[in-house]
């Protein structure tokens, strides 16, 4: 397996969560994750159909493995911004399980920080450099940035302190 850095996975994996903001054409906040699911790009289209709920609780999102199948679970009593952050990790998972994904590697390639680089995915996608910098040049700060992105406060502080990429 190939070393690489903490740096030069997140520029593989803000790509990943790019390439996604722009077939979705998002252009402000919120970015709606449940419509990427529902229009996929083609390579993925069979692959982001199924979005399931489960019992309360994280056990199903934590405990089923990559290669298991290509739905996508969360639990179904989670709050908005949760969900939707939940939804945007899996959609990590389901991507580097499906054959696409295998073929690229991706399996390989986020294992090795396998929750660093789901959380760091999500963080992206619900959060992209571009929309961020936006924020911030309208002279706003933290307060109000999980409100306006509808990512949990606690991901909203993690991600604001994440360097840009422009």
């Amino acid at each position: 397996m190939t070393q690489i850095s903490l740096e030069e996975r997140h520029w593989f994996i803000r790509n990943l969560a790019s390439g996604l903001i722009s077939h979705m054409g998002v252009t402000s906040p919120p970015v709606w994750i449940e419509t990427l699911l529902h229009h996929p790009p083609a390579v993925y289209a069979d692959v982001f159909g199924i979005i399931e709920t489960g019992s309360p609780g994280w056990d199903i999102v934590s405990l089923r493995p990559v290669y298991e199948d290509n739905g996508i679970r969360v639990a179904y009593d989670l709050p908005l911004d949760e969900r939707r952050f939940a939804l945007a990790r899996e959609t990590m998972i389901v991507m580097s399980g499906c054959q696409h994904g295998r073929r690229m590697g991706l399996p390989e390639f986020i294992l090795k920080d396998f929750w660093d680089s789901q959380n760091y995915f999500a963080r992206v996608l619900l959060a992209p450099d571009h929309l961020v910098d936006a924020y911030r040049r309208q002279g706003k700060d933290l307060r109000g940035f999980a409100e306006t992105f509808l990512i949990p406060p606690r991901i909203a502080t993690i991600r604001w302190q994440d360097p840009l990429y422009l």
